[in-house]
């Protein structure tokens, strides 16, 4: 049953992405990348408002819990089978065709509709973060550049993908290492990597320690089961789902190093206190085991990478529709109807895509590999 809800909360931590985008299209209060503004910088109610609710549709602490739950959940699938040079192998075809099929379908749609559905505008009541997208001159050399992920300027969001086929590719040598060491060995190497996110600008590897975390987590939950039930579990729940929403204001706009490890951590609280069996009955895991939940969590990884791009669609519609002066009087609550708006709708597309494109490639990857 938990790995189903860890699915799910793969579900919940994509949507916490797509509302947190939804609330970034507008100026608000004459601020127009409210991101990053800290709550000393406030100025206006909907500002003040707006900067709160992001501090739940953190987008950026979700995106680490997928990393951690990457780490987690392949290793479990590692531990199947001695880890050969030709599993190895097997283990980088799967991973591409799990993530590579959906990333070119969605990508191909972005492109047909620039093409043919809207030109880049600008809007007097769009944010600085929405003006970023789309402003350069569609060519068959940029599409190139982002369907190899040299370039995610198409499809913002695939940058976690770079960092998810980085981990993956790294992610075999980190398996042999985390299981041969102790707990306490284990804790260096991920400080090391921890050290190596602080010293490092390079994408690829400030997210390593993320999956060595995720990696780590059978050992934590075999040593520590009891601290992860009863009242330490819901406190260490707690924990963890604080440094998940606050990670980003405690460490600051600027340092990405320090909400990183704040969320990573953050992230390992609440996924040990998942794979206790221990918990399976309580609140938390019926809320992940309900049935729309659960279709989300399998639809999670077609609707993370479709949301933004219908998001940008529906928002420009809409400033191309209402006068700038009623949306920037109104932002938070634009900001919530586009969540009405795009959800569902992402939700239905993605039902499309998992079922059309990932589960078939899934299928075909395993199938080429004889597993």
């Amino acid at each position: 049953m938990f790995l189903k809800n860890l699915e799910s909360l793969r579900g919940i931590a994509a949507l916490m992405v797509a509302l947190c985008h939804c609330l970034l299209v507008l100026t608000v209060d004459g601020m127009d990348n409210i991101w990053f503004t800290t709550f000393s910088e406030l100025g206006g109610a909907q500002a003040t408002l707006t900067r709160f609710l992001l501090l739940f549709f953190n987008g950026g602490a979700a995106v680490i819990v997928f990393f951690v739950l990457s780490g987690y959940v392949l290793g479990l699938s590692l531990d199947k089978h001695a880890l050969t040079i030709r599993r190895t192998l097997g283990f980088y075809t799967k991973r591409l065709f799990r993530l590579y099929p959906a990333h070119i379908v969605v990508l191909a749609g972005i492109v047909l509709a620039m093409v043919a559905l809207f030109e880049y505008r600008t809007f007097d009541a769009a944010s600085a973060w929405y003006a970023l997208w789309y402003h350069e001159e569609l060519s068959a050399a940029r599409v190139f550049r982002n369907a190899v992920l040299y370039n995610v300027d198409l499809n913002h969001i695939a940058w976690s993908l770079q960092v998810e086929l980085a981990g993956s590719l790294f992610l075999p040598l980190f398996y042999l290492v985390a299981r041969r060491l102790h707990l306490g060995l284990n804790l260096v190497v991920f400080a090391a990597l921890v050290w190596l996110s602080w010293w490092s600008s390079n994408l690829y590897l400030i997210f390593l320690h993320c999956f060595y975390g995720g990696l780590v987590l059978p050992q934590v939950q075999g040593q520590f089961k009891h601290a992860f039930c009863g009242r330490s579990g819901t406190a260490l729940l707690v924990l963890g789902g604080l440094a998940l929403f606050a990670g980003y204001t405690l460490a600051g706009p600027q340092s990405l190093f320090g909400r990183v490890l704040i969320e990573t951590i953050g992230g390992m609280l609440v996924i040990g206190w998942l794979i206790n069996p221990d918990n399976d009955g309580r609140a938390f895991n019926r809320f992940l085991s309900r049935g729309v939940i659960n279709r989300l969590g399998k639809y999670s990884y077609s609707f993370y990478l479709l949301h933004f791009v219908i998001l940008y669609g529906v928002s420009y519609a809409l400033m191309s529709a209402a006068p700038a002066e009623v949306l920037l009087a109104l932002p938070l609550l634009f900001g919530i109807a586009l969540m009405a708006v795009t959800v569902p709708l992402t939700y239905w597309l993605a039902g499309l895509v998992y079922h059309k494109v990932e589960v078939p490639m899934i299928r075909a990857g395993k199938r080429l590999v004889g597993n």
